[in-house]
This record gives C-alpha cells, structure tokens and sequence, in this order.
C-alpha cells in the first residue's frame, strides 16, 4: 500500500472553519480586532520550558515558530524570514508580517523553503471541548507543535499513516467494547498512585488490547502504536506542560471506528507515557537509544519487572460496559443511516467524477469526521481534497462519498446539494466549480448530463 502522510490534519483543517478573521495592514493602526492573547507573554512561558526541557535534547527555542494572535504573523527562534516579514526593533530575533501569513492556517506544521517550522493560531477556546484557554494552555500547543518537529528531525521514520483509517475493518458491538474497557483500564492505571495497582490495572488493559487488536491485521496494529509514539507523546508533552490533569480531553469522540480509533491513540499514548513518569523516569531515555520500540513494549517491559496488584473489573462494570457499547453502536448506525438518507437528498445539483481511469489522489480528509460506509465508500462530513494531473477538488463543510481501492486510489466521488451547475467549458473539456466551501477544477475526457445529474468521467 503506498503510504499516505497527514500532517496535524486535526488541527490544521479544523481551525480554517472559524477563522474567518480580516487581515490588517498594520497592527499599530487596527483598532476593532485584538490579539487573543500578549504574544510575547505567551512565548515567554515557551521559552521558560528550555529551563526544565520536557524530554532530552528537545528545546524549544531551537525550532521556528509561527504564530498567528488574529491580528498579525509572528516568527520567533528562526535564524531566517520569509518574504513579508520584517524584524520587530524592540525584540530582537522577532519578525512580524501584518495580517495572517498564507503558511499559519492552524496548529501544525509546514516548510517554507528549505525551513521546516511549527505554526499556531491562537485561539481563545477548544474547538472541540469548548475549553477556554489561558496564555499557559496556548503556550502548550505551540510546544505540542514544536515537538513534531523535534521528532521530524530526529526519528523520521515515526510516521503513522491516516490513510489505513480509511481501510479500517467495520465497526462492530465486540470490537467497541473490548476498545472502551482497555481505555477504562489504562484510566484507572494513570489514576493510580501505588506501583502495585499501576501496574495490576496496566496489565489488565494489555490483556483486553491484546484480545482487540488480534482481530485485526498486523497493519492496523502497527498503525495504532505509531499513532501513540507520534500524537500521544505530542498530546503527553503538551499536557505536562500545561499542567493538566489526565484525564483532560480524553473522550473528544464516542470511541466508534474510525475516529475512535485515532483519538485513542493521543489518549493511549498520553497516559501510557505518564504512567511510565511513575514506573521508571528512564523510559524517554530508553526510547531515544532504540527508538524502533512502541511506548506498549517499553511498558511491557516496565511492569514484567514490578510486583502487581490483581486487579479487574468486577461483573457488573463489565456488563455495563457491554450495554452501552451494544446501545451506543445501535444507536450510532441509526444516525449514520440517516445521515446518508439526508446526503441523498439534498437537493440541487449533483455532480459525479468517475476517475477510474485516471485515479485521484487523497491529499485531505479530517480523520475524526468520516464513516466508512457498507459498501466500503467513505463519508466526508468536513474536508476532503484530492488530485491527478487532470486537476485538483478541495470540499470544506460540505459532505461528499468517495471510493478508492486499496492503494487508496480514488476512482470516484460523489457530490449532492450544490446551489448552482457547474461551470463547464466543452471546448477544453473542464469544469470548474468555486463557491465558499468547493473549488474544483478537472480536465474530463466525457461528460453526461441528466436533468441535476452531471457526470463526469475523467
């Protein structure tokens, strides 16, 4: 399977639905929007981590950072500047570029050039959680993005690949609990004080994740404990140093595959590397001399050594955990069903690309807002983009269904409730379509029209 890579897709593609912000041509003379927060109280909380680094050789004012405060573009720890951007005379080594710079769209990470640097858009609540931020929370996520590239630079081979969620096998009622009851015993192992009982509920959610991930194949498997080793420890590092309780976002989702799948790895890999804080303070040094070991096997290894306490879920708990998985998936499928009853009948204008011939390739999806569909299709509720030598399509909040085949080659999408037909140019044979939420522009080699159907085959 070619590998597919996604890049803080999360928070990179979540943030462009409210960022909706006017650029200002100077931040001295702008008056009706401010800053979300002191910028430079900001990056002084950042830069005070270099005093007491949250991992080893990892320092924050050694990777460039990029941030937006909603009213201009600020660059700190680069040696370089892109174009626009001009040094601040009060704060050496600080440049500013008036407005929202083209490279700070979220909270991720890009190249301009040959420079590779982390990027913020400061915001004044979780999108998701509704969390409100204080300058110590927005410090945190620039850390969080700086240390993916701290692992970019020094373990390159890290790299889970979102494109296997995509091909994730069908959700089931087993697979759902057996998911919930290890991540209720991870819970209770990083609530855990005394060794014993860290360790007694740690072996208890190795045993249930063993059992799960038996049922898939080893692809997924490695997919998952890439997922903890890159986002979980991003998501542990940002927590630590913001000086959260564990169990801070830890149920972003319902845990159902897909997403569940995805979000479980920033949790998983968060509280695994917490309870190895508690366990043994060496595991990052570990991790850093062999870094082709998962956070699971350092934790293996950890409690193989350490006295354990029984621990298990009573009856009850375990029945009650099968009862709400079983009500939780029932209800999940009537929801789904329909949504996509709801898709098909949308009205307006239709459009159907069939790309058999000539295959897309994914380039965008947002991992916590798809469903893969029984015929094996996939649902997009909020962003999807993709591309040939034909031409590009990008589709932001507004639900299309894609096909693919296992390389993960698309060969067909699907797209209801457009307001207007899309423009077409028979003599060059292309269509184009631009409004607020889809811009596409592909070369087609036949079209067919029927009455709001277009379909165009590539």
């Amino acid at each position: 399977m070619k590998r597919f890579a996604f890049s803080k897709i999360i928070y990179l593609y979540a943030l462009l639905l409210i960022l909706l912000f006017k650029q200002t041509n100077s931040f001295c003379q702008n008056t009706t929007i401010r800053p979300v927060e002191d910028i430079f109280k900001v990056m002084e909380i950042v830069s005070g981590k270099n005093d007491n680094p949250l991992w080893p050789d990892f320092r924050v004012s050694e990777i460039p950072m990029l941030v937006y405060d909603s009213v201009n573009s600020w660059l700190f720890y680069s040696k370089v500047s892109p174009d626009g951007f001009k040094e601040v005379k009060e704060h050496q080594g600080v440049y500013i570029y008036n407005g929202q710079h083209p490279l700070v769209r979220g909270n991720s990470i890009v190249r301009a050039g040959d420079l590779w640097m982390a990027t913020s858009v400061l915001s004044s609540h979780a999108l998701r959680t509704g969390e409100k931020y204080s300058a110590e929370d927005l410090a945190g996520i620039i850390i969080h993005e700086q240390f993916h590239i701290f692992l970019k630079n020094n373990h390159p081979r890290w790299q889970p690949n979102d494109g296997y969620l995509l091909l994730y096998p069908a959700e089931t009622q087993e697979a759902l609990f057996l998911r919930r009851i290890e991540k209720e015993a991870f819970k209770r192992a990083v609530l855990s004080e005394k060794p014993g009982e860290i360790t007694g509920w740690v072996k208890e959610a190795l045993n249930y994740r063993e059992r799960r991930l038996n049922m898939i194949y080893p692809v997924f498997r490695r997919y998952e404990m890439e997922l903890q080793r890159t986002e979980g420890l991003s998501d542990y590092i940002e927590k630590v140093a913001r000086g959260l309780d564990p169990l801070n976002a830890s149920n972003i989702t319902s845990g159902i595959a897909p997403s569940g799948i995805r979000d479980l790895g920033y949790v998983e890999g968060r509280w695994i590397a917490m309870i190895l804080d508690k366990l043994n303070p060496r595991w990052k040094t570990v991790l850093e001399e062999n870094d082709t070991l998962y956070l699971e096997n350092i934790l293996k290894n950890v409690v193989s050594e350490l006295p354990l306490e029984a621990k298990g879920f009573t009856t009850t708990e375990i029945d009650k955990l099968k009862t709400e998985a079983s009500t939780d998936f029932n209800n999940w499928q009537s929801r789904k069903k329909r949504e996509i009853e709801e898709f098909d009948n949308m009205p307006g204008f239709r459009i159907e690309i069939n790309a058999s011939s000539k295959p897309l390739t994914f380039r965008i999806f947002e991992p916590l807002e798809i469903e893969i569909l029984d015929d094996g299709s996939v649902y997009h509720r909020l962003i999807f983009s993709a591309g040939n030598g034909n031409g590009t399509m990008r589709i932001m909040n507004q639900p299309c269904i894609t096909w693919f085949d296992n390389s993960l080659k698309i060969n067909k999408v699907a797209l209801n409730g457009l307001k207007e037909s899309p423009l077409v140019n028979e003599k060059e044979n292309k269509v184009v379509i631009r409004n607020n939420n889809i811009s596409i522009e592909l070369k087609y080699s036949r079209m067919i029209i029927n009455g709001s159907l277009y379909v165009f085959e590539l």
